[in-house]
């Protein structure tokens, strides 16, 4: 069974709103909008099937901060439509390597977390061990994986995600 959206469109500023409850501030600040349920498969199933690019990168940050969600990525990605599973196994890999890639810098701001585990880029498409080169090599070889088969430079929108997650934590270190 496919785990697909509701009929109706799930609006931006109700993910945002979700995303900010678990002090994620990667998509727009919510204006009042009323956040989604806090159910982590449902949260991640949304994020993999949305029509933004930039919303779909969420699952970046949210790996990152959560990084016990990765238990719900097994299931899902059998259970989600074929372009949403690979949407996750994608997004939620290059979170697998910048966390190995900034995790002191990630532990500085959220103290000790669990490793996230290679479902995917080792065993799918034989991409560099999270730990060589601290991740560097495979979140490398995953951006030029998907380069080749989209055309677009996934190395600077792995980047960005990092960035914009790290100075969103700094920010609420600084607060």
């Amino acid at each position: 069974m496919l785990f697909v959206l509701q009929d109706k469109p799930i609006d931006v500023e109700a993910l945002a709103a979700t995303m900010a409850q678990l002090d994620i501030h990667y998509l727009r600040t919510p204006t009042s909008a009323e956040p989604l349920p806090l159910e982590p498969s449902y949260l991640i199933a949304v994020l993999a099937q949305y029509d933004s690019p930039r919303v779909r990168e969420a699952l970046i940050p949210l790996f990152l901060r959560y990084p016990e969600f990765a238990r719900y990525v097994p299931d899902l990605i059998t259970a989600l439509p074929p372009v949403a599973s690979m949407t996750l196994r994608h997004l939620y890999t290059a979170a697998v390597y910048l966390q190995r890639l900034w995790r002191g810098k990630l532990e500085m701001y959220l103290g000790p977390l669990p490793l996230l585990p290679d479902y995917f880029g080792q065993s799918e498409w034989g991409l560099p061990a999270p730990t060589e080169h601290y991740g560097e090599a495979g979140l490398r070889a995953l951006a030029e994986h998907f380069q080749t088969k989209t055309g677009d430079n996934w190395l600077s929108t792995y980047q960005a995600a990092i960035s914009l997650f790290l100075i969103h934590l700094r920010l609420e270190a600084d607060d």
